[in-house]
């Protein structure tokens, strides 16, 4: 997909239904969210059973990370929702950012939650890092990496932060969570 059209899809959504939580996105599309305990070391995860379509997410995780992983599931169903129908249940693992639909649906994300003018004002009127950036707004400095980094894929001035793309990883075991 080309690079504008994952940004497109994103401001569609929070334009659409005039909000950027993720949670009251999926209530306006008709996608059931459901927090589920023994998930282990899962994050979340998007499913369609008979037309239906669901978010699952960790019951265990921090309020900020379920948003984060509620608006990536929603990436999911915007861009790969027919990779998630069929005869087997697909399910998607979250940021592994070699793999191209977790890729995707980490823009959606991004784009979902981080205003981009919020950002550009951060980062130039306010003069603040990526650090900087996410505690002011709330979130993982490395869903602000990947913003920044996709602004400047897109064509924007900035220098790519670095950020860590394993940072849903379940620690020192290198699985995908």
């Amino acid at each position: 997909m080309r690079t504008g059209y994952l940004s497109e899809t994103g401001s569609r959504l929070v334009k659409r239904c005039g909000t950027r939580d993720p949670f009251q996105i999926a209530r306006q599309l008709g996608i059931e969210v459901l927090f589920c305990e023994g998930f282990g070391p899962l994050k979340g995860m998007y499913r369609v059973i008979k037309r239906n379509r669901f978010i699952f997410i960790n019951q265990d995780l921090s309020p900020r990370m379920q948003r984060i992983v509620c608006a990536h599931e929603l990436g999911h169903d915007q861009l790969h929702r027919r990779l998630a129908q069929g005869g087997g249940l697909q399910e998607f693992m979250l940021y592994d950012m070699t793999a191209k639909p977790e890729y995707e649906a980490n823009i959606v994300a991004a784009e979902i939650l981080l205003d981009t003018e919020e950002l550009l004002d951060c980062i130039f009127r306010r003069g603040l890092d990526s650090q900087q950036v996410a505690a002011a707004m709330d979130t993982d400095v490395n869903l602000v990496a990947l913003k920044i980094a996709h602004l400047a894929e897109c064509g924007c001035s900035l220098r790519p932060p670095e950020g860590r793309s394993d940072f849903l990883r379940e620690p020192g075991t290198g699985k995908k969570a």
